[in-house]
């Protein structure tokens, strides 16, 4: 049986804006920062049901306090601030807590493949959100609040495992579910700037999600020749009131096609050599369908959220390693150096930052 805690403290800054014109500087309200505590209690255990069945299981209890100092910015429908409340320091703004448990349980068909399932239920408390329209990447992490509640996940595995040539080959088959609730995305208006002097969860709507797919791998674990390939095929979606009258949309990182291939080749005890590709379908992005002018201003009518998709990404890495052999520094400890080369993104594939 294992069993113990943990303790975070939280300091965030999802607003850091500074402006001047010449020797003017702007006040723009300064660094606004967040608080928080965050802890933890846990238990575990494993244990042998039969020869074949293993059943593991564990139960946590966390707790999510936000604290001051911290002003709420309370606004209207039309997003003016009408009121602040103020907290001070160490008072509480907002808690949570709850059960996190989890299960999984594998039954050995025969001494070369086993079948595996699982179920865990999570909490939360640490968000990140980020803006849909720009895909420089904009993320920041904010904590649960007075109006941020914590995303609560449950996830649903099973896969097939089995072993091939004494061990040699390694392959398994897993297929998997997860339903998502309170998850966190900027309203569609949004912009960075509607964060100064504000709170940026006022820019906040809330919805749920859910995702699922196979991943498929096989590995060679022995031999001058070893590696592995791995593929996912997922999908992501996202479902809001505010956006889309409902309908589920792609979220920004749903990625259906992810492969990663890894292969080594041990020449002899000094030399050997390896590969590494990976590909992954592009982030999903919302880009405008059309332009209009109006009193001679660019007006843009966005699409559909995360419509439009950017170009896949892949690379190829090559090296090379030499190692040494080993030695005893003071004729005592033992050592061993190597020399590596290595060449990244070997064919110079130009993939896109941003959009």
């Amino acid at each position: 049986i294992r069993f113990g805690a943990n303790y975070t403290f939280h300091t965030f800054t999802p607003n850091n804006v500074s402006a001047k014109s010449g020797e003017t500087v702007f006040d723009l309200g300064g660094l606004k920062k967040e608080l928080a505590h965050e802890a933890a209690i846990y238990f575990n255990d494993d244990w042998d049901v039969t020869n074949r069945i293993k059943i593991y299981a564990g139960l946590r209890y966390s707790y999510f306090i936000q604290v001051g100092p911290f002003d709420r910015y309370v606004q209207d429908v039309i997003g003016r601030t009408t009121d602040t409340i103020s907290y001070g320091k160490y008072k509480k703004v907002a808690d949570y807590g709850g059960l996190e448990p989890r299960l999984s349980m594998r039954f050995l068909l025969d001494e070369n493949s086993s079948i595996k399932t699982s179920f865990t239920h999570n909490l939360q408390y640490v968000h990140l959100a980020t803006l849909s329209p720009i895909s420089l990447p904009t993320d920041i992490w904010v904590p649960s609040s007075d109006k941020v509640k914590p995303q609560i996940g449950e996830q649903y595995a099973a896969g097939y495992f089995r072993n091939f040539h004494n061990n040699m080959f390694e392959t398994s088959v897993e297929v998997y579910y997860k339903n998502m609730r309170n998850q966190v995305e900027f309203a569609p208006s949004a912009l960075p700037s509607d964060n100064v002097n504000n709170n940026t969860d006022n820019n906040f709507i809330f919805g749920n999600g859910q995702s699922y797919g196979a991943e498929f791998f096989f590995k060679k674990a022995k031999g001058k020749l070893n590696g592995w390939l791995g593929y996912t095929l997922s999908w992501t979606t996202r479902s809001f009131a505010e956006i889309d009258s409902g309908s589920f949309f792609y979220a920004r990182y749903d990625r259906r096609h992810d492969i990663s291939a890894v292969l080594v080749y041990d020449l002899n005890e000094h030399w050997s050599f390896g590969s590494i590709f990976v590909y992954g379908t592009g982030n999903a992005i919302t880009l405008p369908d059309a332009r209009y002018l109006i009193e001679g201003i660019v007006v843009s009518d966005y699409g559909k959220r995360n419509g439009y998709r950017m170009p896949a990404y892949h690379r190829l890495d090559l090296s090379v390693t030499y190692t040494c052999k080993k030695k005893k520094l003071f004729k005592r400890i033992p050592y061993q150096n190597a020399w590596n080369l290595s060449i990244y993104n070997t064919y110079n594939r130009r993939n896109p930052y941003f959009i």
